[in-house]
């Protein structure tokens, strides 16, 4: 299982023409506007199918593979200087799962900055490779109890979020 996200919006969203690789089992994500929460894909045959049709960067996605294989998808704006508007993302009060956008190409940002405006407590991401997880902490809550943790988003990772209200993350 991989926690991951898209860094800008794909030029065809997809999930099929996203997600090519066909070792790709089972595609979930968390979006608590919708009833339930959860959108699903699952393998049947040469396609994902289910209640999740289409791939964006305003959301965090849960991908199985039988691989590693890279998810490699065109991606408008990171290519021969064309403009793309970056996603406000709602955020409810409690767990979400978001993504790390990026216009500039960055590998990674502080996360106050990326969160700016959002009331967080913690966000959490996945490592797959070691199977672990990582918290990322507000910069006053690290140093005001000397925690080790990261303070950084790292574009492509997908991040669980909790949040003591609703508002809106612009990247």
């Amino acid at each position: 299982w991989n926690l991951v996200s898209l860094p800008g919006e794909p030029a065809d969203n997809a999930i099929n023409s996203v997600i090519t690789n066909n070792q790709v089992q089972t595609v979930l994500t968390y979006d608590p506007s919708t009833p339930g929460g959860w959108l699903t894909a699952v393998r049947d045959g040469d396609s994902l199918v289910g209640t999740l049709e289409t791939i964006d960067s305003s959301h965090a996605y849960w991908v199985q593979s039988n691989n590693s294989d890279p998810i490699k998808t065109d991606i408008p704006g990171y290519q021969g200087g064309v403009a793309q508007v970056p996603p406000a993302i709602s955020i409810v009060e409690g767990w979400n799962l978001i993504p790390a956008v990026t216009l500039t190409g960055a590998a990674s940002w502080d996360a106050d900055v990326y969160l700016y405006g959002i009331d967080w407590v913690k966000a959490k991401s996945w490592d797959a490779a070691a199977e672990t997880w990582s918290d990322v902490l507000p910069d006053l809550a690290s140093q005001a109890t000397r925690l080790t943790d990261d303070t950084n988003i790292v574009s492509g990772k997908g991040y669980w979020l909790y949040a003591n209200e609703a508002g809106v993350i612009v990247p």
